[in-house]
């Protein structure tokens, strides 16, 4: 039988793996907020992260649902 930590490790490793392979782009935004001396717009404009993030941002999602995946199937 599982115990809470192993409950809770599979839980937030799938979760914030799905995330990132879902929203690749809400993540590297959230990762480069406050980074404006390369930002050449207005306060409150519109800013879309470089699309060449997203696969590997896809890749490390598809690495966490895997080790989730691994810790819930795992033989006790």
């Amino acid at each position: 039988m599982y115990g809470t930590r192993e409950l809770l490790a599979v839980v937030l490793s799938i979760g914030f793996g799905l995330f990132l392979i879902a929203f690749p782009a809400a993540f590297v935004q959230l990762q480069m907020v406050g980074r404006g001396p390369r930002d050449r717009g207005q306060y409150g404009d519109d800013w879309s992260p470089p699309t060449k993030y997203t696969l590997p941002v896809r890749a490390i999602g598809l690495i966490a649902v895997g080790v989730g995946a691994y810790i819930a199937v795992r033989p006790l």
